[in-house]
């Protein structure tokens, strides 16, 4: 059991969000604090602070992912912010204290080849323990066609 669970949740599907919430609340520990990040890293660059649009796209992100905890009965704290998705995730880490980042990964495509992954990074660079959900590829790949699902 952890004390301090971070729960990031990425562009992935909503059931995929449902799962990693699901764990991250079952790895917490009575009393635990849970918090679910999210990390917007397409604002455009160069901008002291947010404009009326980011806020806005902020707002819109922390009420949803609030109204998805709600869904669940899952407490927890949201933390959107803008930055480099890895690096901010780990800001968020150790301001928290966390003892426990709870993240997945995705098909990987040609710029994780160049540039590496989240995922890769967030392992190498956290000072706690990271829990990794693995991408489903028979899911992804179906859910990305349209087809059902078999067990």
């Amino acid at each position: 059991m952890y004390d301090k669970i971070i729960c990031a949740i990425g562009l992935g599907s909503r059931e995929r969000a449902e799962r990693l919430l699901r764990t991250s609340h079952a790895l917490l520990s009575p009393g635990g604090e849970l918090t679910v990040a999210h990390i917007i890293d397409r604002f455009p660059s160069g901008r002291e602070s947010p404009d009326e649009w980011a806020v806005s796209v902020i707002r819109e992100t922390e009420e949803k992912l609030g109204a998805l905890c709600k869904h669940l009965g899952i407490a927890a704290t949201i933390e959107v912010r803008p930055g480099t998705a890895s690096k901010t995730l780990l800001t968020i880490a150790k301001e928290k204290k966390a003892d426990l980042i709870v993240l997945a990964t995705h098909n990987s495509d040609i710029l994780d080849r160049i540039f590496g992954s989240t995922v890769e990074y967030v392992i190498r660079h956290a000072e706690c323990s990271v829990l990794v959900e693995r991408a489903d590829m028979r899911h992804d790949n179906a859910a990305k066609k349209g087809k059902p699902q078999r067990a």
